[in-house]
Formats: structure tokens, C-alpha cells, sequence
């Protein structure tokens, strides 16, 4: 790894390292882990006080202990680096290449189940399967990239942030959605603010991180978040398209 002084053209012009990095890798870790809690703790609970609205199967558990073992993984690693163990990092990152895959289709097999139970009652909910196929599939690609570009420390570490940043939004979407929902509604725009307000508060944290400690920002956040962001925009516009619920209707089979 270079030192913090170098910069490399091939990472996008970004100093490898910064003397607050270690420090604002650990905030963010904080603010995922309290997404994750305040999003989380009340559908555990619930099901755990047996108040949930249907039975969980096999593969929503399975899904719940893949996504809470990559917020495990993140942490040790985090930890890892900071105690400079480089090389069990990267060997205990080589655990990524089997806990994606299965986050991704758990994710994907857990929403149908889900929307299949509420169909029946609540058709208008097939409006929202467009939201956690848009989760899975951005976490899938930023996570692959991350993999594929993991020799390349300054790009490697912010697609990991996004990939992460991505699941943990969809959390904090569970946990202050409801309450901006009531206040902008169910429009275009009211939409992308009660579901993406948390990934996009991550997302301009790190991007203000890269103009204050770098002074530009690094080509994995000039090339993702613009795409990230017209990507929400779609997302909105496919669910307020009213052709979008037939053809989730046919996905899940219903």
C-alpha cells in the first residue's frame, strides 16, 4: 500500500491513504450498525413476540444471517485494518466471495415470498417490489466491482462503502420512511426522499470526506453516484408507472 503522500493516477488521482481515514471508516461503521438497529429491531422483536404477519421460512433466516454476517465481516475488517493486520484482511476477505451470492438471491427469493403472502390483500404493495430489486442489484454490481478491483486500495475501500451503504439505506428507509412518507407524500419526488434519504446522507458523506481530505473526488464517486442517483430517479418513475404492478405480479408467480 502506498504511502499517504502518493497519489496514483490509476485510482483516480485520490491519495491512497489519509491520516483520518482510519477514523472515518469507524464513524461510518457506527452509522451502519445504527441503521441497521433502529431499521431491524423492531421486525425482530416483533417476530420474536410472535407478532409478525406470517411465519418466517428457512430463507428469510438465511437471509437475515447473511446480511447481518457481511455487517460482521465489515466490522472485523475495519478492525483489521486498523490494527494494521493486512494480510488476514484480505484473507478473511475472500469470505465476501461466497456471502454475496448468497445475500443477493435470499434478498431476492425473501421479497417474492413476501410479496406473494401480501398480494392478496394488499395489491398495492406490488408498487414497492421495484425498491429491493433495486437494492439487490446495486449492492450485487458495487460489490462486484469491489471484489474485481480489490488490489486497488482507494477504489476497493469506496465501493465496499457504497455497496454497504446501499443495504444499510434500505434500514434506515425502515426506520424514517414511514415518517417522511407523511410528510412528502407519495409523489415522484416524495418517494426518492423517504427511500434513499439514508443511502444519500452516506453518500454525501463521503463524497464532502474526498473533497476535504483529498481536495477532488475519487473516479469510483464520479463515476457511481452520478449513476447511482439517475438510478433512483428510475426507480421512482417505475413505481408510479402503472404497467409496473402487472409485471411484478407475473415475477412472483401471482
Amino acid at each position: 500500500m502506498e504511502s499517504s503522500g502518493q497519489l496514483s493516477g490509476a485510482q483516480g488521482g485520490s491519495a491512497e491513504q489519509h491520516g483520518w481515514d482510519r477514523n472515518f471508516f469507524l464513524l461510518f461503521l457506527a452509522l451502519c450498525w445504527l441503521g441497521v438497529i433502529m431499521g431491524f429491531a423492531p421486525a425482530v422483536s416483533g417476530r420474536l413476540a410472535g407478532k409478525a404477519d406470517y411465519p418466517a421460512p428457512l430463507l428469510l433466516h438465511i437471509h437475515a444471517l447473511a446480511f447481518v454476517g457481511w455487517m460482521v465481516l465489515l466490522s472485523a475488517q475495519i478492525l483489521l485494518i486498523r490494527l494494521k493486520a493486512e494480510t488476514i484482511h484480505r484473507t478473511l476477505g475472500l469470505v465476501s466471495f461466497a456471502l454475496i451470492p448468497v445475500m443477493v438471491v435470499t434478498a431476492i427469493l425473501s421479497e417474492v415470498h413476501s410479496q406473494q403472502f401480501y398480494v392478496a390483500k394488499h395489491p398495492e404493495n406490488l408498487q414497492f417490489f421495484i425498491i429491493p430489486i433495486y437494492y439487490v442489484t446495486a449492492f450485487a454490481i458495487l460489490a462486484g466491482c469491489a471484489i474485481a478491483l480489490r488490489r486497488s486500495h482507494s477504489a476497493h475501500k469506496r465501493l465496499i462503502y457504497l455497496a454497504t451503504s446501499v443495504i444499510v439505506g434500505a434500514a434506515y428507509g425502515r426506520w424514517w420512511g414511514g415518517a417522511l412518507a407523511k410528510m412528502f407524500g407519495e409523489t415522484f419526488w416524495g418517494t426518492i426522499l423517504y427511500t434513499f434519504t439514508g443511502f444519500n446522507m452516506l453518500v454525501c458523506l463521503a463524497v464532502a470526506y474526498d473533497f476535504i481530505t483529498r481536495g477532488r473526488l475519487h473516479r469510483v464517486h464520479v463515476i457511481a453516484v452520478p449513476i447511482l442517483l439517475l438510478a433512483e430517479l428510475a426507480v421512482s418513475f417505475i413505481y408510479h408507472y402503472p404497467a409496473w404492478p402487472p409485471i411484478a405480479r407475473m415475477i412472483i408467480g401471482r
